[in-house]
């Protein structure tokens, strides 16, 4: 990868572009002993107006010569990028029209954001956090710019967090009579967003949202939520683990049917841990598996029917 960067007043080097020919794009910490710190506006943007011309040239893997096949990084070349640790500033509009990025890897240094960072990237699914310096994390004005669903996984010395953020959008409602237009917020994820405080995340508050997840989401968006939270159960309480079973409990059939179709093996597995299966949701999932040919998961639910629900052999007397 061929990348134009410069060198700031504190001697920290900026990225200013990237050529190459990996949609996948993973920064380096240091440029030729300078620590990167920040990425220059536009950077991933195929939008911007002119290209700088005050920029060296750094070619990751220096014995390499730039190839003619290498392009521009920018706009729809791009799928996921990681930024490196040591990383604090992302400037305007950094991916603007990058409708194709769909994971984004970062750490907590990385406290300053350009305005319009993420405008149009619409697929952009996984958030990616690395926490070094302790719980404060940029993540919710990332979340602000984006109205689809997206799940965060921070990782820390102590484990991992997954949580799901639902997709939420907006929509103005006359109401005609009274000659007054008012904004109705649809899906429970701009309610999510707000489960942030001085820049950590509230995970209590969090989970006393899952009543109003539960109206307003579908089975797929609310049994990634619900797994994530008891799988990785980062601050959890114990009040929160029961509401989250007992919703495992009572919607067995569906959420089995959805981990049949994603081949979940993970949360069928899971739902053994916690010894949550429901004798005719497994019956019918097992079923729901041989209709579908997905082998995998009915060997994994006859397993687990064979294991909790023994069939009693009858016994004759002479």
């Amino acid at each position: 990868m061929k990348i134009h960067y410069r060198i700031k007043k504190d001697f920290s080097a900026e990225i200013v572009r990237c050529f190459g020919t990996d949609p996948e794009i993973i920064l380096p910490d240091q440029i030729l002993g300078r620590t990167v710190t920040s990425v220059a506006a536009y950077a991933f943007s195929e939008k911007k107006g002119t290209e700088d011309r005050d920029v060296l040239i750094f070619e990751a893997g220096a014995e390499r010569m730039f190839r003619e096949e290498e392009r521009l990084l920018a706009g729809g070349e791009i799928g996921k990028v990681v930024l490196p640790d040591t990383l604090e500033q992302i400037g305007r509009y950094v991916f603007y029209g990058c409708r194709n990025l769909r994971e984004l890897a970062f750490s907590d240094r990385l406290g300053d954001i350009g305005s319009g960072a993420f405008t149009g990237c619409r697929s952009l699914k996984r958030l990616d956090v690395h926490l070094t310096q302790g719980k404060k994390t940029c993540v919710k004005e990332i979340l602000g710019d984006l109205w689809q669903r997206i799940d965060v996984v921070f990782f820390s010395e102590s484990g991992e967090a997954r949580l799901v953020f639902p997709e939420h959008y907006e929509e103005a409602v006359e109401n005609t009579p009274a000659r007054i237009l008012f904004t109705q917020h649809h899906g429970s994820g701009n309610n999510y967003r707000q489960c942030f405080y001085d820049r950590e995340t509230d995970y209590r508050k969090y989970d006393s949202l899952f009543p109003f997840a539960k109206a307003q989401e579908k089975t797929p968006v609310l049994t990634d939520l619900v797994f994530g939270r008891l799988m990785y159960p980062v601050d959890l309480t114990g009040e929160a683990e029961a509401a989250y079973e007992a919703w495992i409990r009572e919607q067995q059939e569906e959420i089995l049917k959805y981990l049949t179709d994603t081949e979940d093996l993970e949360k069928l597995r899971a739902i053994s841990g916690k010894n949550l299966w429901e004798r005719e949701a497994l019956d019918a999932a097992a079923e729901y598996a041989s209709e579908t040919g997905k082998g995998g998961v009915l060997s994994c639910l006859m397993n687990e029917r064979h294991r909790y629900f023994p069939e009693k052999r009858k016994k004759y007397e002479l």
